[in-house]
C-alpha cells in the first residue's frame, strides 16, 4: 500500500489527544528531529500500561519504514525530550511504525484515508454515541462524515478524542502475499 505522505506534507491541523499540551510539545520536539531523517511524524500518543507510563512516538516513511529507522533516530528524539520535558512523571519512550491500525491525529489524516473503516472514540457524547466505527466517506471541513451501518454520520474533529485504522481482511492479504 503507497500511502504514506512525504516529510514535506503540507500543513496539518492535530485533532483530540493530540491537542493536550504536552502531547503538543512532544510533537513539536520530535517532528523536526523526523524532518531532517527523512521520516514523517505520524503522531504521539501517551497511553497508561500497566503502572508504567509509555509516550509512543509513531514514524512512517514513503517506502515503509524500518526497526532500523526508528532505532537510529530514538536516541535523538529521546535526548529532544528530555529537554523540553513534555511529561512530569516517568515514562518509557516507544518510537515505532504506525502500524495497520494506525491512529489518525490530524484532519489531513483522515482525508488520506477516505474509504477506509476507522474506529474513533469521542471526547464527548454525540447523539448518545461515543464510539463509532464505520467507513470515512467524506472528510472536508471540520467534519468526518462517516458511513456507520447504513447510517450517516457527520462528526465534528473537534470532538475527536482518539481514532485508527480498523485493519480488513485485504491488509492481511496483502501482508501475506
Amino acid at each position: 500500500m503507497s500511502e504514506h505522505l512525504s516529510p514535506d506534507q503540507p500543513q496539518r491541523h492535530l485533532i483530540g489527544a493530540a491537542l493536550q499540551p504536552a502531547i503538543k510539545r512532544a510533537w513539536e520536539a520530535v517532528e523536526p528531529i523526523a524532518h531532517q531523517a527523512g521520516l514523517t511524524l505520524v503522531g504521539v500518543e501517551r497511553a497508561q500500561e500497566g503502572r508504567r507510563l509509555t509516550l509512543w512516538v509513531y514514524l512512517d516513511h514513503p517506502d515503509g519504514i524500518t526497526l532500523e529507522q526508528c532505532g537510529e533516530v530514538s536516541p535523538e528524539i529521546s535526548a529532544a525530550l528530555d529537554v523540553v520535558d513534555p511529561i512530569s512523571d516517568a515514562y518509557d519512550l516507544r518510537v515505532s511504525s504506525p502500524g495497520l491500525d494506525r491512529p489518525l491525529m490530524c484532519d489531513a489524516d483522515f482525508v488520506r484515508f477516505i474509504g477506509r473503516i476507522v474506529s474513533i472514540r469521542l471526547m464527548s457524547p454525540l447523539q448518545g454515541r461515543r464510539k463509532f466505527k464505520g467507513e470515512i466517506t467524506n472528510a472536508e471541513g471540520p467534519s468526518v462524515e462517516l458511513s456507520v451501518d447504513g447510517a450517516t454520520y457527520q462528526i465534528p474533529l473537534a470532538l475527536i478524542g482518539r481514532a485508527r485504522l480498523v485493519i480488513s481482511d485485504d491488509d492481511l492479504r496483502a501482508i501475506l502475499r
